[in-house]
This record gives structure tokens, C-alpha cells and sequence, in this order.
């Protein structure tokens, strides 16, 4: 690992080392500005496009060189950029730094950098004023009641909706820095004295010994926080709402925001997180538990319905009626391909089509969606090439899985269903509940920054009466069981 290279006193050695870094002058969205500030020379350095221009103009250049040519004659070289800030300059965030890999990183994010003659230490100022997106209405966690505001591309701007919501002296944001040669700044938020401390500490080390070239969305930082990679099942919880990111905030958990993506990841997180939505706190109790219910019920249904159907009709005929069994055999006994490569097929061509659907543009996206189900259901059963039931047990349970509330863990469950679909295929019943028991042993097994990924249920942990079913608030009093101090 190379030396960190720290500025030197002569303001023209500083910018020569600057401009090298940087590729100046072939690179043109670099500024270099060089002005007379009272008694010596200084300069700022900035990225066009990524600055306010305006600011920087009206709060440090005019002030700085409307200054008389005697001001600073009397102060020492090492202190000029001091001086400058402490009679001229205008602009509330700012930081001394010395080290030109940090100046240059903060530059590169739309920062400026004032430089003065003499003077071996630099002014890093926020003066961004790059464009960005409104904030506008969460896009995949949509919901009926509550609010309809989601974070956007800006770390500042998400922070600030978090701090909205959250107005504590207690919440604690620190920012670190991910990724080898392209740095990505993010944001830790956490409530001081509910977080523990030693939680916190363990997300920034992971996220700081990154040592890849770069990792620039939530789902790379997501990568480097979990513990098991290997795992189908997300280990933290991922959400693009400021309310619910605030949520997590109040029971000890870690918010993760990275500048550039529109998301929060929560760490650490159970699996109950996954299968909660914002929607079940917005409504009376017995509305939230019933909605629970019906989306635990697509849930069951999305991942063991097709395996089901496989394993009775193969080796548990016994289970049907005699006409039911007859009607199936009928149907089935026109099809030329085998019922497990049948209802493979099935499943594939309708994740093709959502997938399909999810990435045309628009509206039409839902258009292709309904008549590529259509056409393609039609067309199959009239052709002969699937049964007319297994067409509606793979329309059933891609339904159930509309009901999986996070992407990352619908994804996480398809391939969940096609395990269970072979398991159902080769063994019937049995071998589908012998996958399930290993399925549950490796669930228990797994954890999220330290803390067991399906507690409070198992391994027991006292808590609020709010995982699967949801009590009234009078009851649910107390903090998550992996805060500091529980209420």
C-alpha cells in the first residue's frame, strides 16, 4: 500500500499535484482558480458540474479578494487558510485536511478546496450543487395508507427525511467510505444509547475493509455487511420509505444509506422484518393481523403449492378424489412431456414473463404482462402441451408470490419453490417435509450482525407481541432484543 502523500507549503507544488491527480488540463471539469486574498495568494480547486457555482462565487472568491491588500501581513503562513475562514469566507460546512487522497475524494463528490500560499493544510467546503431527483413516491413499497414519500439518489437529501421524522439529539450520523480506487460514501444512522455499540462498530469495520475496486449501490453494501453470502434469505432488510427506515431507528438498528442509490439497508434485521410492510402499522391492529394472515397464506402457497402438486399426483394419488384423479389423468394423459419438466417449464415462462413485465417501459409493461399470460396459457392448453390444473396451480402460486413484500426476498423464495418443486417431483410429501426440516435446521442457523435471524421466536427472545400477529400498541412497549437498553 502506497504512502499517504500530505500537502506541502507551496501553494503552486500543491496544485501541480493536484492537476497531476487529476489530469488537468486534458480533464476539463476540473477548476483550478487562482486570486489574490489580502496579503498572499490562494486558490480554489473544484469538479464542474458537481459544485454550486453561485456559492462559490458570492461566499468565498468575492469575499476573499475584496479583502485589503494589508489583511493577513501579520499572520503566520501555516495559519492562512484559518484567517480566510475566520474573516471572509461565508460557508457554514467546512473541514481542515491535509492528506490529498481525502481532499481529492472530497472534491470528487462536489466539494471545494481552498489552498493558500504558505500554508500546508487545505479548507474542504460543501458546496455542491449537482442535479438531483425530487423526492417523488416509493415505487415497490407502495402503500394505501401512510405516507407516500421515498429517498432519492442524494445521501444529504435522505438523511434529511430521516432526521424529519426522527427529531432526537440521539440520532448519530457518521459517514464512511467503501470501495478500493472508487470511493462510495456512505451514511450510518443509529439512535445513541438504543444501538449497541459494538453493532455499530462491527457495520463500519465491515464496510471500511472493503478492498475492492468499488462498491457503489446498497446491494454491493449489502454484500459486505452480511455474514453469510451464501444464504437464499436476505440477512438485513432493505427499504426505499423514510418512515419505515425510521422505524428501525427506534428499535436499536443500523440505518445504511449510500449516495447514489434510492434505498436504506436496516441491519441487523429477522426474518419477520422481511414479511412485514408499512401498511401494518398505519391501520387498527385486527386490519394489520389480517393482511398478515393473507400474506403469510401467498407466501405458503407461492413456495409449496407446485411441489404439493407434483408429490400427490406421483406417489400420493390416495389424497384425491376418484374424479378429481380421473379428470387429471385425462388431461395429463394428452401431454407428451413429463408432469416435472411440465411444471418446470410453467413456472420458468411465468418468472419470464414478470420478469418480462418489470423491465418493459411504462405502461406498457402491464400490457405485456396480462396478454403474454393470456396468449401463452391459452395457447398451452389448447395445444396440449400442459394440463389445464397445473396451469392454475402455477397462476395460484405465482400469485402468492405478488404477496412476498421485499424483491430480494421474493427472488430468494422462487428459488426456495423450484427446491421444493424437485423435492416433490423425486419424493413425494416426505421428501419435500425432509427438505423443509434441513430448510428450518439452516434457517436457526443463520444470523444478522451477530443477532439469530428468526428470533424472538427461535431461540426465544422476549419482545413486542408484533411478529405475526399484531396486538394493539398499548402492548408493544417495549424496544427490539437487539437494542442497548431494553424499556
Amino acid at each position: 500500500m502506497e504512502d499517504s502523500i500530505t500537502l506541502c507549503p507551496l501553494l503552486a507544488r500543491n496544485l501541480e499535484i493536484f492537476r497531476d491527480r487529476l489530469g488537468a488540463p486534458t480533464n476539463a471539469d476540473v477548476i483550478v482558480r487562482r486570486f489574490r486574498s489580502g496579503a498572499f495568494e490562494s486558490a480554489v480547486l473544484a469538479i464542474d458540474g458537481m459544485i454550486d457555482a453561485r456559492e462559490i462565487d458570492e461566499n468565498i472568491l468575492k469575499p476573499c479578494m475584496d479583502l485589503p491588500d494589508t489583511a493577513g501581513e501579520s499572520v503566520p503562513p501555516a495559519e492562512r487558510v484559518e484567517f480566510l475562514m475566520a474573516h471572509a469566507v461565508s460557508i457554514l460546512p467546512m473541514k481542515m485536511k491535509e492528506n490529498v487522497d481525502e481532499i481529492l475524494a472530497d472534491a470528487l463528490s462536489g466539494q471545494s478546496v481552498l489552498l493558500s500560499e504558505g500554508c500546508a493544510v487545505a479548507c474542504v467546503m460543501d458546496t455542491r450543487g449537482f442535479e438531483k431527483r425530487s423526492v417523488g413516491r416509493p415505487e415497490a413499497e407502495q402503500v394505501v395508507l401512510g405516507p407516500h414519500e421515498s429517498f432519492n439518489e442524494s445521501i444529504r437529501t435522505n438523511i434529511t427525511l430521516l432526521r424529519r421524522i426522527v427529531q432526537r439529539e440521539e440520532l448519530i450520523t457518521e459517514f464512511v467510505t467503501a470501495g478500493g480506487k472508487m470511493k462510495t460514501r456512505c451514511a450510518l444512522l443509529y439512535l445513541r444509547g438504543t444501538a449497541d455499540e459494538a453493532m455499530v462498530s462491527r457495520i463500519r469495520g465491515r464496510i471500511e475493509s472493503c478492498d475492492y475496486d468499488f462498491a457503489l449501490t446498497t446491494g454491493e453494501i449489502e454484500q459486505l455487511v452480511e455474514e453469510h453470502p451464501l444464504s437464499i434469505i436476505p440477512q438485513c432488510v432493505r427499504t426505499e420509505r423514510p418512515d419505515r427506515a425510521a422505524s428501525f431507528l427506534a428499535e436499536g438498528q443500523v440505518v445504511v444509506l449510500t449516495d447514489g442509490s434510492p434505498a436504506a439497508l436496516g441491519a441487523p434485521a429477522t426474518l419477520w422484518h422481511q414479511l412485514h410492510t408499512p401498511d401494518d402499522a398505519s391501520m387498527r391492529w385486527q386490519y394489520g393481523t389480517f393482511l398478515r394472515l393473507v400474506r403469510l397464506l401467498g407466501v405458503l402457497i407461492h413456495v409449496f403449492l407446485p411441489g404439493a402438486y407434483l408429490a400427490v399426483l406421483r406417489f400420493h394419488p390416495e389424497l384425491l378424489s376418484p374424479m378429481l384423479l380421473t379428470s387429471v389423468y385425462e388431461t395429463s394423459s394428452r401431454v407428451p412431456i413429463p408432469v416435472y419438466l411440465e411444471a418446470l417449464l410453467m413456472t420458468l415462462a411465468f418468472d419470464l414473463i414478470n420478469e418480462a413485465g418489470l423491465r418493459a417501459p411504462g405502461a406498457m409493461g402491464n400490457a405485456l404482462g396480462i396478454v403474454s399470460g393470456l396468449i401463452l396459457g391459452q395457447s398451452a392448453v389448447s395445444a396440449d402441451i400442459v394440463s389445464p390444473l397445473l396451469l392454475i396451480v402455477v397462476a395460484a402460486s405465482g400469485l402468492g408470490g405478488f404477496c412476498v413484500p421485499g424483491y430480494a426476498l421474493s427472488i430468494g423464495l422462487k428459488l426456495v419453490q423450484l427446491l421444493f418443486l424437485t423435492a416433490g417431483a423425486m419424493g413425494g410429501l416426505y421428501a419435500m417435509c425432509l427438505l423443509l426440516l434441513c430448510f428450518s435446521c439452516a434457517m436457526c442457523m443463520l444470523s444478522s450482525i451477530g443477532s439469530p435471524l428468526t428470533a424472538p421466536v427461535t431461540p426465544h427472545r422476549s419482545a413486542n407481541p408484533d411478529i405475526l400477529l399484531r396486538l394493539p400498541l398499548r402492548f408493544q412497549k417495549a424496544r427490539a432484543f437487539f437494542a442497548k437498553h431494553r424499556a
